[in-house]
């Protein structure tokens, strides 16, 4: 093999060698697995979905009393959701993020050298989980969560700064405004009201080969009461709804009823009661030169 022919060789491998660490940092997009009917709002509409779809960064889900979910991504990355349970999908450098606004998941992450943490926003508790399993129950007022195996990162969103790092069979909660509680033991309310299925280990579901990429197109304007809790959520991806929802503040009854609750709801203010436009200044008229004529 001559020189040329050897350096064009090794060009390739190195092209192929990226080419095949930029797919595994990027398997694809997460699936929505619905186990029943899942609430969906995706941009400003709500759609009822049945059957698998391809996730979006900005969707936000709901399950209902009797149904569930699973969502799974090419990583291997699994995230059950029981009953009642609100949880939002966000972007990340490594692919997506979680809010958990409300209710139970439980994640199994295996041990990947390409996938970042999965980070998960509660409103009382920030976690990261770089693999292993773990379950979490989140209210507005309160996070709790115990970590089977793996490793996990904890954080309070208003000290993100401070971590702390904590291996499997542990325990965490933690109230608002209050300091965070670690214990080797769950409570055991929290193994009283879990979920049964949480019980065992997560498997994956049989999808099919290719979900819908796009929501079904019978769907309708979101209402206030579709999103209300998520407008005044405690957490950071509420820093995008102003704009992703400023379309339905246009009309009647979304915007009497947003204005109702500015006392929650202060970043829509502007929205509401924009400030008056500043006057337009005149341009200055060109400066006249002193006559340099002697009167006669």
């Amino acid at each position: 093999m001559n020189a040329p022919t050897l350096l064009q060789t090794i060009r390739f491998g190195v092209a192929l060698a990226c080419l095949c660490a930029l797919h595994g940092a990027h398997a694809g997009p997460a699936m929505l697995l619905p186990e029943g009917t899942v609430t969906l709002i995706r941009a400003t509409t709500v759609f009822n979905v049945d059957a698998p779809i391809a996730l979006q960064p900005g969707d936000l889900l709901a399950t209902d009393a009797h149904g569930g979910a699973q969502i799974e991504d090419g990583d291997g990355t699994i995230v059950a959701l029981a009953a009642n349970t609100r949880v939002a999908i966000d972007a990340a450098p490594h692919g997506y993020a979680l809010a958990l606004l409300s209710g139970w998941i439980k994640i199994a992450r295996p041990r990947t050298g390409t996938a970042g943490p999965l980070s998960i926003d509660t409103p009382a508790l920030d976690a990261s989980l770089l693999d292993g399993a773990a379950v979490l129950h989140a209210s507005r007022d309160m996070t709790s969560l115990f970590i089977e195996t793996g490793s996990m990162t904890l954080a309070l969103p208003e000290h993100a700064d401070a971590h702390q790092p904590l291996d499997g069979e542990h325990y965490a909660e933690r109230e608002t405004g209050k300091p965070l509680d670690v214990g080797k033991r769950p409570a055991t309310s929290f193994v009283a009201a879990m979920p049964l299925p949480f019980r065992d280990p997560l498997a994956s579901s049989a999808a099919p080969a290719k979900a819908k990429l796009v929501a079904r197109a019978q769907g309708r304007p979101a209402t206030y009461a579709d999103i209300a809790d998520w407008l005044s959520a405690p957490l950071p991806i509420r820093r995008g709804f102003v704009a992703r929802f400023r379309p339905l503040a246009q009309g009647e009854p979304f915007r009497a009823q947003v204005r109702q609750n500015l006392r929650t709801l202060p970043e829509w203010r502007r929205v509401l009661c924009p400030p008056p436009a500043m006057p337009r200044r005149r341009a200055p008229s060109p400066a006249q030169n002193p006559s340099t004529e002697v009167e006669s």
